[in-house]
C-alpha cells in the first residue's frame, strides 16, 4: 500500500471521519508535531460479500483514500509529516497492522465504532484495538484537555495505574513519553488488591504503611526528574472501580495502565481492569501492553523473581525445593497455594460467599503449612523466600496472574506428566499455565516419570 510520508516510528491515528474521530485525529496530529514524529491516518473498509463485493469495496475505497487525503490536507498545515492509509479488514486489526508494520508510538483513536459482524470479539473498536494492539493505545474521550495541554496551556492530569508488575513498569514508561512532550501532572495511584497480600493489611502501628513505602520507591526508581513531580494515591476495593473513583476525584484527563491483553481461558475467567476501565471510565484511557515491555528486557534475562506454587503433595513440595535449587542468590522465590473462596478445612465448602471466620481460620492453617514447605535448610540463605495464599476459583488462573502481579521471571511447579488423553479427562493446572501465561515455565515431574 502507498504511503505519502515516512511513517517509521509514527503516531497512528485510526479515524471514520466521524466528529469524535476528528477530534483525535486533531489530537494525534499535535502530538505527533510535539514528538517530532509523523502522523499516520488509517481508515479501514470492512470487507464485503457477495459476487459484486470485489468492485464495491475497491469504489468504497478509493472514496475512503479521497476523504483520508482531505482530512491529510486539513492537518498538514500542522508542523510534522501527515501520511494516509486505507487497508480492507476490520478496523481494529487494520489498526494492529499497521502499527507493527511502522513500529508506531502509540495508536490515537476516539471512543466510538463497533463491528457489525457476530462472529468477532465483543466491543467497540476502540476496546478491541486496545486489546490486540502491539503498541500503546490512547482512546479519546474528551480532546480538549489533550489540546490544551499540547498548546501549553495546562498540564495534563494524568492517573497512572501501578501494581509493581512488568505491565505497570510498561505505563509508567508511556507516563514519560507523555510527559516528554509537554508538562504533566503525575498521580500513580495503587489498589491494595492488585498489591502483595502482605501489603494489604491496614496501617501499622508505627504509623507508616508498607505499602506506600515500596510504592514510593518503585515510582522513584521508574520516573525521572524531568516534568512534574508524581504523587502517590492508594485506595482499597475492585481495582477497577477505585481506579475510577481516584480518577474522578483527581480530575483526570487520562488514566494509563498496563494490560495483559488476555486472551482465550484467561480473558473468561480473568477480570480485566485495562478491559473495564476501556469500557466503563468516563475519562480518556492509555493502555500498554505487557508484551512491548517485555520485548524491550535484555535479550539474556537474568532471574530475579521465581514463583513456586505447591498443592501440598509431595510433588508440589518438591517443585518449591527446585525453585529454590535454581534461583541465583540476591533473587526472591515466592511460594504460593491457591485456596478456592469459598473452601474449608476437610475438603468442605461455604454455600455462599462473604465474610467467613471458618473460611479465614482455613486460609491461616494454609499459610501455616506452606511455611513448612519451604525446605529448612534454605530459609536463612542468600535466597529471600516468602509465602502467599492466593484466592481464586482456578488455581491455574490464580498462578497466572500472581505471576504477572510479581513480574516473575518463571514459574516452577510440579505435573504428574499425564497423557494428552489423561489431561483433557483429568484436568491438569500445569497445562493450562503453559497455554495461559506469558512467562517460562518449569515442570518438575515426579521421579517415576
Amino acid at each position: 500500500m502507498a504511503r505519502t510520508a515516512r511513517t517509521q516510528d509514527a503516531i497512528v491515528c485510526g479515524t471514520d471521519f466521524s466528529v469524535p474521530a476528528r477530534q483525535a485525529a486533531d489530537v494525534a496530529a499535535a502530538m505527533a508535531a510535539a514528538a517530532g514524529l509523523p502522523l499516520l491516518l488509517v481508515h479501514a473498509v470492512p470487507p464485503a460479500a457477495g459476487r459484486q463485493a470485489g468492485r464495491a469495496t475497491r469504489a468504497v475505497m478509493a472514496a475512503a483514500r479521497a476523504d483520508l487525503q482531505a482530512e491529510a490536507a486539513r492537518l498538514s498545515g500542522r508542523k510534522g509529516a501527515v501520511a494516509i492509509a486505507v487497508a480492507e479488514g476490520h478496523p481494529d486489526e487494520v489498526l494492529a497492522a499497521q502499527a507493527a508494520e511502522c513500529h508506531a508510538r502509540v495508536i490515537v483513536v476516539a471512543s466510538i465504532g463497533t463491528r457489525a459482524t457476530a462472529r468477532h470479539r465483543m466491543g467497540s473498536v476502540s476496546e478491541r484495538t486496545a486489546q490486540g494492539a502491539p503498541v500503546p493505545t490512547l482512546v479519546i474521550r474528551d480532546a480538549a484537555p489533550f489540546k490544551a495541554w499540547l498548546a501549553g496551556t495546562r498540564p495534563l492530569e494524568v492517573l497512572a495505574g501501578f501494581d509493581f508488575s512488568i505491565a505497570a513498569e510498561g505505563a509508567l514508561a508511556f507516563v514519560q513519553f507523555l510527559r516528554g512532550l509537554a508538562p504533566c501532572d503525575v498521580t500513580v495511584g495503587c489498589v491494595r488488591e492488585m498489591a502483595a497480600p502482605e501489603d494489604r493489611g491496614p496501617t501499622n502501628s508505627a504509623g507508616t504503611d508498607g505499602l506506600e513505602a515500596r510504592l514510593r520507591a518503585a515510582v522513584d526508581g521508574l520516573l525521572d526528574g524531568e516534568g512534574t513531580a508524581a504523587s502517590l494515591l492508594v485506595g482499597r476495593g475492585p481495582a477497577d472501580f477505585t481506579l475510577m473513583d481516584m480518577a474522578a476525584a483527581q480530575r483526570a484527563d487520562v488514566v494509563v495502565l498496563g494490560a495483559h491483553q488476555q486472551r482465550g481461558l484467561a480473558a473468561w475467567w480473568t477480570r480485566s481492569v485495562s478491559r473495564s476501565l476501556l469500557h466503563h471510565a468516563a475519562v480518556s484511557v492509555a493502555t500498554v501492553p505487557v508484551r512491548q515491555t517485555l520485548a524491550r528486557l535484555p535479550r539474556v534475562p537474568a532471574v530475579r523473581r521465581v514463583l513456586a506454587a505447591t498443592d501440598f503433595s509431595v510433588l508440589g513440595n518438591r517443585a518449591v525445593a527446585h525453585a529454590l535449587a535454581l534461583a541465583p542468590a540476591g533473587s526472591t522465590v515466592r511460594v504460593v497455594h491457591v485456596v478456592h473462596p469459598l473452601a474449608l478445612a476437610g475438603g468442605a465448602f461455604e454455600s455462599a460467599p462473604g465474610e467467613s471466620p471458618r473460611h479465614l481460620r482455613h486460609m491461616q492453617a494454609c499459610e501455616r503449612r506452606l511455611r513448612t514447605a519451604v525446605p529448612a535448610e534454605t530459609r536463612n540463605g542468600a535466597v529471600t523466600t516468602e509465602v502467599g495464599i492466593i484466592e481464586h476459583e482456578s488455581p491455574a488462573i490464580g498462578i497466572t496472574e500472581e505471576a504477572a502481579r510479581m513480574a516473575a521471571d518463571l514459574i516452577v511447579m510440579g505435573t504428574q506428566g499425564r497423557t494428552a488423553l489423561g489431561r483433557v479427562v483429568l484436568g491438569s493446572v500445569a497445562h493450562a499455565v503453559l497455554t495461559e501465561s506469558d512467562r517460562p515455565v518449569f515442570l518438575v515431574k515426579s521421579p517415576s516419570h
